[in-house]
């Protein structure tokens, strides 16, 4: 206890012999705010500003040579890549049933609707007049029974049309092909003709039978190529694009237990099997939603509006944080129009003797071949489209400049600048190689590995100096 006591001694005579200071404290200017460091700005802005917008890209499932994390590296070294794909999924939605050959059937399928709708109203009528008269013409016990019966009519109604939303497969089918004669019957009266090896009036009365969501839904999985077949041959009978084997690829559905998955384009399930059509039944359980895109793309829109706000920093910086910003809306609302899929649904190819889609056996007019060929005309391999989309996106992104300022001729809006204009190197080189026939892979690999590092040494040049203090 003595030996504790005695710690103090050294305590108190330092003390005592530190000198005091009776000013006042000094007041700081400026408050250095971890916030407010260069590094701490960086990251913010490649996590917020330009990595969260990768999450916005559509997915590619299906078979494919483009996968969905080459689409995302790409976005996120040239965000002007994903134009060309955001413009095709919201054109295939809004001409879906062009696409799908059965845009001609609609107008009876609509008159169809009507019909139905005016019948049910005609015999809801019909037993309402009836209930009043029965209830004139009976006593008070009888109108009490009638009350009760007619209490109970609501229900009865809601279970019959929840019996007709569920219908099983066997059901769809045979309403489908009743509905598919009809529509036959109708459509050559009307004068449009149909083709033996043309299944779309089955195609159109399926998608109808489905219902609005389901028929959405499986429409959109069609669409986006999601809809692969099984076969275990040397080759389907089917007009595919490529293909490969099951296991390189997340497959659901009756084809997925075939060896290999062929990729086929949305035109060519118009000329397949009243069996393989309704094999798409359980294709709307793909369908994906796309709230984190929403919620992330909300996020990056916040995020762009409190950087644009601060009157302090560099405004070409914040060019590239609109330029990802703009680029997740499109995004976004490309997946809102056509929804994405969680996996890829697969058909079995049956091989069916009425319907062979091999092109040798098809009698195809010459417009028909022409869209029904060998050159996979689909609107995203399109290179006038990449053109294109690729040349838009970067003027209006240069016309974003405007509001940076073009007069400063700062360091970092010529890294800015030369971001921009950077896919147009790949433009310029695919058009010389197909002018002057260049097939030398390795120097063309050489000179858009050098086009790409380039691109990304000017994006984060232009990230670090333009969030460096001044």
């Amino acid at each position: 206890m003595i030996i504790q006591r005695l710690y103090f001694i050294p305590c108190i005579l330092l003390l005592a012999f530190i000198p005091k200071s009776y000013a006042s404290p000094i007041q700081q200017d400026e408050n250095t705010f971890t916030s407010k460091l260069p590094v701490v700005s960086i990251l913010r802005t490649v996590l917020l500003g330009y990595m969260t917008h990768i999450l916005t890209i559509r997915p590619r499932t299906g078979v494919t040579d483009f996968p969905t994390v080459l689409r995302r590296i790409s976005a996120l070294i040239y965000p002007s890549s994903g134009i060309g794909t955001a413009v095709e999924s919201i054109y295939k939605a809004l001409r879906a049933d062009k696409i799908l050959g059965i845009a001609q059937f609609e107008p009876f399928l609509k008159q169809y609707k009507e019909e139905e709708e005016e019948s049910k109203d005609k015999k809801t009528k019909d037993k309402g007049s009836d209930s009043l008269d029965s209830l004139d013409s009976t006593n008070t016990t009888a109108l009490s029974s009638s009350l009760v019966t007619s209490e109970s009519m609501p229900e009865h109604k809601k279970d019959i049309e929840y019996d007709a939303k569920t219908l099983g497969p066997s059901d769809i089918y045979s309403n489908a092909s009743q509905l598919r004669d009809r529509l036959i019957k109708d459509a050559k009266a009307a004068g449009i003709e149909i083709k033996d090896h043309d299944n779309a009036p089955y195609l159109a009365a399926f998608l109808h039978v489905l219902g609005p969501d389901k028929a959405k839904k499986t429409k959109s999985c069609i669409l986006n190529r999601s809809v692969t077949v099984g076969f275990n041959k040397a080759k389907t009978t089917v007009r595919m694009v490529s293909s490969c084997v099951a296991e390189e690829i997340s497959v659901a559905g009756p084809g997925a237990v075939c060896e290999n998955q062929a990729e086929i384009l949305p035109k060519v399930f118009r000329y397949m099997t009243d069996s393989m059509i309704a094999q798409l039944e359980p294709a709307h359980n793909m369908d994906d939603t796309s709230f984190i895109a929403i919620f992330v793309t909300v996020g990056q829109l916040f995020f762009t509006t409190i950087e644009c706000m601060d009157i302090d920093g560099d405004r070409w910086a914040k060019v590239i944080i609109i330029i990802f910003t703009t680029m997740s809306i499109l995004q976004t609302f490309s997946l809102l129009v056509l929804h994405k899929q969680t996996m890829t649904f697969s058909i079995k190819d049956e091989d069916d003797e009425k319907i062979l889609l091999k092109y040798d056996s098809l009698v195809l007019t010459e417009k028909e071949l022409k869209d029904f060929g060998d050159k996979n005309e689909d609107l995203e391999d399109n290179e006038e489209v990449v053109i294109y989309s690729t040349l838009t996106g970067t003027i209006a992104f240069l016309l974003i400049g405007v509001w940076a300022d073009y007069t400063i001729h700062s360091t970092t809006e010529w890294l800015v600048i030369s971001w921009i204009i950077s896919p147009m190197l790949f433009i310029f080189g695919i058009i010389i190689g197909v002018v002057l026939d260049f097939t030398n892979k390795v120097v063309a690999t050489i000179l858009f590995t050098c086009i790409i590092i380039g691109s990304i040494g000017c994006l984060t040049a232009a990230t670090i100096i333009g969030y460096l203090p001044k």
